[in-house]
């Protein structure tokens, strides 16, 4: 089933991916899950 994602989600989702450290990937998926509709 498609899932309506937001933009802010897609852009957290990418900041995700691209992220480094343990930290910027939490504060990526804390974004994630706030912009979850």
């Amino acid at each position: 089933m498609p899932a309506n994602l937001t933009p802010e989600f897609l852009k957290a989702r990418e900041r995700f991916r691209a992220a480094q450290t343990p930290e910027e990937k939490l504060a990526a998926l804390e974004e994630m899950l706030a912009t979850i509709p």
